[in-house]
């Protein structure tokens, strides 16, 4: 997790974005597209490399890491398999909540083609 800091020329030259409190209002600037491509550039990179990293750790405890969608709800679904055997390991959202947003789902459906 990363903090934004803010540079102030007062007594206190970093202030967290917390503490920090406007001292004058002044319309946002807009920001140049560059800045915004490297940003992107930035995020891929650490998306890239968190990835990698989660690949390594996987490995070493023979686990899958595997990312879907519910059919039914359109929730993503994240599963920890073990990589021999198969077996779920955790999965997030559980498969509870799943079945819970599949019935809302479900219900919200009837509800809605016997109003109309």
């Amino acid at each position: 997790m990363s903090v934004e800091t803010i540079s102030a020329g007062g007594t206190n030259p970093v202030l967290t974005a917390v503490e920090a409190k406007p001292a004058v209002s002044q319309p946002p600037q807009p920001v140049p597209t560059v800045a915004q491509s490297d940003a992107t550039v930035v995020k891929e990179d650490e998306l890239a490399k968190s990835l990698e990293q989660i690949q390594v750790m996987m490995d070493l405890r023979n686990r899958a890491v595997e990312f879907t969608t519910d059919e039914v709800s359109g929730a993503q679904v994240v599963k920890v398999v073990d990589a021999n055997s198969g077996d779920v390991i955790r999965q997030m959202p559980a498969e509870e909540l799943l079945s819970f947003m599949r019935n809302l789902t479900r219900m919200l459906g009837t509800f809605i083609d016997k109003s109309t």
